[in-house]
């Protein structure tokens, strides 16, 4: 089914980019200058959200039409991994984002957002393997 198939591929994008994200990226922004943080932040807010909001929408819609044309629980799965993972991607990384725009370099909320970051890690390496076997 060529949906499965373009599903396995943005799984994919997904599984890596959140990996890097976990690993790499929320963690450096501890080692960046103060005085440059928000510049730096405000620029690195828009790039990643250019790959990660189409890779996210174009899951969800995936996943959608999967489940509407043969609605098995491993589809099913997926989508509630998906939904939680956009729960708390809005109530809890946005609103990390939001205050180190705002408040600058913050090492409370860096913590945060690597912590509450997990959510995402292991449910998108989940819903990857998923994938892989529905």
């Amino acid at each position: 089914m060529e949906i499965v198939h373009w599903l396995n591929i943005i799984n994919f994008g997904l599984v890596v980019l959140i990996w890097l994200v976990q690993l790499i990226i929320y963690p450096s922004f501890a080692h960046i200058d103060e005085a440059g943080f928000v510049n730096w932040h405000r620029k690195y807010v828009k790039r990643i959200s250019s790959v990660a909001i189409p890779l996210m929408l174009a899951q969800i819609l995936l996943v959608f039409r999967l489940v509407f044309l043969k609605s098995n629980l491993l589809d099913f799965l997926m989508l509630s991994g998906i939904t939680i993972i956009w729960i708390a991607s809005f109530s809890l990384s946005v609103p990390c984002h939001k205050k180190l725009q705002k408040r600058g370099k913050d090492q409370a909320v860096i913590k945060r957002l690597v912590q509450t970051n997990w959510i995402r890690t292991i449910l998108w390496t989940a819903i990857f393997l998923t994938g892989i076997f529905s």
